[in-house]
């Protein structure tokens, strides 16, 4: 191949011809991985994770600040100046020392508040983490497709080498007409065409994945992998579990937490703001040591607006719990029908088509040699064979595909 491609190395696995390829070594060292290798290194570095994460470090900061004692730090007010008069001349001094107290269990408030926040963001995170871990696992998928496709489309480049190679050897013979030289040389081209295009394909998909990962520029990688393999689940099981591991579920948890707490706020706004003071002052030249108490009256600030918007935002949270509660279990019932289709789809092609395609690869190509075809229908029993061979891969790709998604809706992938 051109620029760009430094190898390709071919390894077939399985009697269906699924797959190993080494792709694309590029400059710098080349990393190969398989499916959980990919998603363990997008929890490790990928760049939206490590974000979403730091977004938790900030919550619990606002946390640090809502488990301190005192909202309020104490004030100290100090008064002096001369006292005029005859025949003494006096300097009055007034200190005081004020801290105030929160009362109605607002400090508890708060600092529940804030725990649901630290819990909304870790959810969030987790949310993150999951849609990102389904990109990365379509996108490998993707990659292992386009590179079994490359396996195959070089197999046909090279059965139409040889082809093409049959066809002038008989037209040098004179046993067929210029004509059939021309129709393989042309079906040559395309072939070489074809496998250009994988392999641009190829390297899109694994562009995308060092995106997704975090790899660093120059950082090669090529994945391995059978689109084949396939994991057991039960309807039953993947409904009944599939609500408590969702984190956007356990982020709507966190948030009707905050929303409670700010109401529980808004009713210790009821209560008054009680503050004592201590003071000293000097007066006339006598010492006096004075106590006091303040309370401040919520006779017009009450909590109202918290309390009106905590509410609200409460019942909104609990419907869209619900909304959610119900579309789960349909995504879920939904996505594992569609999964058991591609699944049967890929096995009826498994089954019914792929056994015969290697004979009749071997018999047209004698035929023709032997003159019993013509390159018409040879060439149209080759594109039978490669059509079946690539619909074959699309669909172990749709039914992985299908997989993943059925993961995702169901909480497992995380």
């Amino acid at each position: 191949m051109k620029a760009g491609i430094r190898h390709i190395i071919f390894r077939v696995a399985g009697r269906a011809g699924l797959f190993l390829v080494l792709p694309l070594a590029c400059w710098g060292q080349e990393r190969t991985l398989t499916l959980e290798q990919a998603l363990d290194l997008a929890r490790a570095r990928a760049p939206v994770i490590l974000s979403a994460r730091a977004r938790v470090e900030e919550a619990r900061g606002r946390l640090k600040g809502a488990s301190v004692l005192f909202q309020q730090n104490p004030t100290i007010e100090t008064e002096a100046g001369p006292r005029l008069s005859t025949p003494n001349r006096f300097t009055d001094v007034d200190v005081a020392l004020t801290q105030e107290f929160e009362l109605g269990g607002r400090r508890k408030a708060r600092i529940a508040g804030a725990e649901a926040g630290v819990a909304k963001e870790v959810a969030d995170s987790g949310e993150v983490t999951r849609r990102l871990l389904r990109e990365v696992a379509a996108t490998f998928s993707r990659a292992l497709a386009a590179q079994e496709r490359l396996r195959l489309l070089g197999t046909t480049e090279k059965l139409a080498q040889e082809f093409l190679a049959i066809a002038d050897r008989r037209y040098r013979a004179g046993d067929v007409a210029i004509l059939e030289v021309n129709l393989s040389r042309t079906s040559l081209a395309r072939a070489r065409a074809e496998l250009r295009i994988a392999a641009a394909d190829l390297s899109t998909e694994l562009g995308e994945l060092r995106v997704l990962l975090g790899m660093r520029t120059g950082e090669s990688l090529s994945v391995v992998g059978d689109l084949r393999e396939r994991r057991a689940y039960e309807q039953s099981a993947l409904l009944s579990r599939s609500l408590e591991e969702r984190p956007d579920f356990q982020a709507l948890q966190a948030e009707l937490g905050e929303a409670q707490a700010d109401i529980r706020l808004a009713e210790g706004f009821k209560w008054p703001d009680f503050g004592l003071t201590a003071r000293y002052k000097r007066d006339t030249g006598d010492n006096v040591y004075q106590g006091g108490v303040k309370l401040t009256l919520p006779v017009f600030s009450r909590g109202q607006e918290l309390q009106a918007v905590g509410s609200a935002r409460a019942s909104r949270i609990r419907l869209e719990m619900e909304a959610l509660r119900n579309a789960v279990q349909h995504e879920v019932a939904s996505s594992f029908e569609t999964y058991e289709s591609r699944v049967e789809a890929s096995s009826e092609l498994e089954r019914g088509a792929l056994p015969s395609l290697s004979d009749n690869e071997t018999l047209s190509k004698r035929s023709y040699e032997e003159g019993e075809i013509g390159v018409a229908e040879l060439l149209l029993i080759r594109k039978e064979m490669l059509d079946t061979r690539l619909a074959y891969v699309n669909s172990l790709l749709e039914a992985k595909l299908a997989e993943i998604e059925l993961q995702f809706r169901a909480g497992v992938l995380r």
